[in-house]
């Protein structure tokens, strides 16, 4: 007996076989682009163990230890044109926040209290001894504020660049979850990648490393977590209302940028009010500068660091180069 050719069974068939097959394909694609990466791409500082996972740190030069701090769905390459500039007179590191990067998922909550206490724990495990300056841009400087509350006697120096204000942290909306749960899907089929979502904006000859720690769709996840601890993160620092005499310098980003919105005079304000958290601050506008001021003007940050480090640090202790 003939076999009987049923057109739409076999219609339907390849209407379910065609999207397995695309997936199987992305897949494999990912992971060889992952195992790609990792060959490319290897970790610049160290992986030092906290407690059951590791975060990684890059620290470079000799002197007085600064500390630098990346904003919300940042890198470390943000740091990029300040990290060589500090290094030409300080040591200056660059660390990757729990899942971040090239560290670890933290178990723990993204909530700016835990991540000063890992940050703490990791220059120590990592033999980097205080005190320190602590610089943070945009949501680090929320990090490096409660840094220098939990451990002031550690803390030579805090400078905050144009870092977000707990005032206007606000919950987050459904459609910006909706937006870091699609891209956490996506990924893995490599879409972001082609199109240039994650780490497309870098220049170009930092693409390839900053696509390599961005796209992955476990830092998206981080992300979410992050974002969505928001309002905690923001009720922790309304709740510092000194850090003593410790050092501050607040760089602001410039009011009168063209990038800039109508909003900025407000902005503006509340930056200068956090002079008020010390007896020993100064405020600085970043001239033609928008929010991205470790990129456009980096040298405001170096002159910043410059300008504290005679006040509190003790005499440098040799250390190794990386």
């Amino acid at each position: 007996m003939e076999a009987t050719f049923h057109p739409v069974r076999w219609a339907l068939i390849g209407a379910l076989a065609i999207p397995i097959f695309l997936a199987l394909a992305f897949l494999v694609a990912k992971a060889a682009g992952q195992d790609a990466d990792h060959e490319l791409y290897r970790a610049p500082g160290k992986l030092v163990d906290i407690g059951g996972y590791r975060l990684h740190l890059d620290c470079w030069g000799r002197g007085p230890t600064v500390v630098l701090e990346y904003g919300h769905q940042g890198a470390y390459l943000d740091w990029h044109r300040v990290q060589p500039q500090i290094a030409e007179f300080a040591r200056v590191c660059v660390y990757d926040r729990g899942g971040y990067g090239w560290s670890d998922r933290s178990p723990k909550p993204r909530i700016p209290s835990v991540m000063a206490k890992e940050l703490n724990d990791l220059l120590h495990a990592a033999g980097e001894g205080p005190p320190y300056i602590l610089v943070g841009h945009s949501f680090g400087g929320l990090n490096a504020l409660m840094f220098a509350q939990e451990f002031p006697d550690e803390v030579a120096g805090v400078v905050l660049v144009d870092a977000s204000l707990p005032q206007i942290m606000s919950r987050m909306r459904w459609q910006e979850r909706i937006r870091l749960r699609l891209m956490q899907a996506a990924i893995p089929f490599g879409l972001p990648r082609w199109r240039g979502w994650c780490g497309g904006t870098a220049p170009e000859q930092l693409r390839g490393l900053k696509q390599a720690i961005s796209c992955n769709s476990s830092l998206y996840e981080n992300y979410h977590r992050e974002r969505s601890s928001f309002p905690e993160s923001a009720a922790e620092i309304q709740s510092i209302t000194s850090i003593g005499s410790v050092p501050l310098i607040v760089i602001a980003r410039d009011p009168s940028s063209e990038n800039n919105s109508a909003h900025e005079p407000e902005w503006n304000r509340l930056q200068q009010e956090r002079v008020k958290l010390s007896w020993n601050s100064e405020f600085v506008i970043a001239e033609g500068s928008g929010h991205d001021v470790p990129l456009d003007k980096p040298d405001v940050i170096t002159a910043a660091v410059k300008k504290l480090i005679p006040t509190r640090v003790s005499p440098p202790v040799s250390q190794p180069l990386p």
